[in-house]
């Protein structure tokens, strides 16, 4: 095949359109190359019930299906996971690189040609993918901050009130109320860092230990604001402990400090603006797609560390199908 010479006849605007096609390409990783290579390296487990106790059932549709001894269900390589289902899977790997460029769904949809919703509904597996690295468990100095956000009704069909026309026409609550979703944000000198949605209104003891307690021992020495309930939480958990109030001082014998975490509060507050308000039903994977960029910023392959991450979590669609739940387990009240 003469390349050259097919060039020759392609106008300037094909030739872009060309060369915009070749770039899309050469970005969307092969997630079946990425599952294969997974596969040779670890356990293959099953999807449903976890067991290792699996065995080859043919191929269907040119991918290799497996039979779990346990619960007798079949599975591929990609049940569980963000690919899971997806009949354009050209298109989906395209979309991987957008991902990580935090492309907005608009845009998505128009630079690989998928309608708005698939796209949404692609977003939302994909950051799905990634729950499993907002939350490790953190060495040395510990800092944490709670934040608190205004409640997004951001695409509920169902409100019982008329929707707002502009962010001003909202009328809420100075300080910390039941109008806005509280976030713990916790970070170590190392990098390890978690975002979760803690609760509607104050935190208390009961959300702390649900969002961080399992990532904070007793080695560990913590850094926060004067927040009652940190204090509290910090001294039932017997964790060396050291306080500060902004207006006074921001540092002691030169290592324990917030600056850090505060940081990356202001840092995820410039991210998010792109999207003009994210919907509290989703706010959590927002997080998850934040702590993700945080973590691969200093890297060269950060689509292919995404790639991997969509070709290996097969809990990914079990977690997206209870992104609904956890959002309404927010507003249900639990004693402190």
């Amino acid at each position: 095949m003469d390349l050259q010479r097919i060039l020759k006849t392609l106008s300037q605007n094909e030739k872009v359109e060309l060369v915009q096609l070749l770039q899309q390409d050469l970005k969307a990783p092969n997630i079946e190359l990425i599952r294969s290579a997974i596969n040779k390296d670890q356990l293959i487990l099953c999807p449903h019930c976890n067991s290792n106790d699996i065995y080859g059932h043919g191929i269907y549709k040119g991918r290799k299906r497996y039979k779990c001894k346990f619960c007798k269900k079949t599975f591929n390589d990609f049940t569980g996971t963000a690919i899971s289902g997806i009949k354009k899977t050209h298109k989906f790997q395209q979309y991987i690189s957008l991902v990580v460029e935090s492309v907005s769904i608009r845009k998505a949809s128009d630079q690989i040609g998928v309608n708005m919703k698939t796209i949404f509904d692609w977003r939302h597996k994909l950051l799905s993918s990634l729950a499993v690295l907002n939350g490790q468990a953190f060495s040395g100095i510990v800092e944490c901050d709670d934040k608190q956000l205004d409640i997004n009704n951001k695409g509920d069909r169902n409100l019982d009130r008329d929707p707002y026309k502009r962010p001003s026409d909202r009328e809420t609550k100075r300080g910390v109320s039941n109008d806005k979703v509280s976030i713990i944000v916790a970070t170590d000198r190392k990098g390890s860092m978690t975002m979760q949605l803690a609760k509607i209104g104050r935190i208390d003891t009961e959300s702390i230990e649900k969002a961080i307690g399992e990532l904070i021992s007793q080695e560990n020495i913590l850094c926060s604001d004067s927040h009652p309930s940190i204090i509290a939480w910090a001294k039932k958990k017997q964790l060396e402990h050291h306080t500060f109030v902004a207006s006074k001082h921001h540092i002691k014998d030169k290592c324990y400090h917030v600056q850090h975490v505060n940081s990356i509060d202001n840092r995820y507050e410039r991210w998010v603006k792109r999207f003009y308000g994210v919907s509290t039903k989703y706010l959590s994977q927002y997080l998850n797609w934040f702590v993700f960029l945080e973590k691969v910023k200093k890297s060269t392959t950060q689509t292919l560390d995404l790639a991997k991450n969509v070709a290996i979590d097969i809990s990914t669609i079990r977690n997206y199908r209870l992104i609904n739940d956890r959002y309404e387990n927010l507003f249900i009240p639990h004693s402190s």
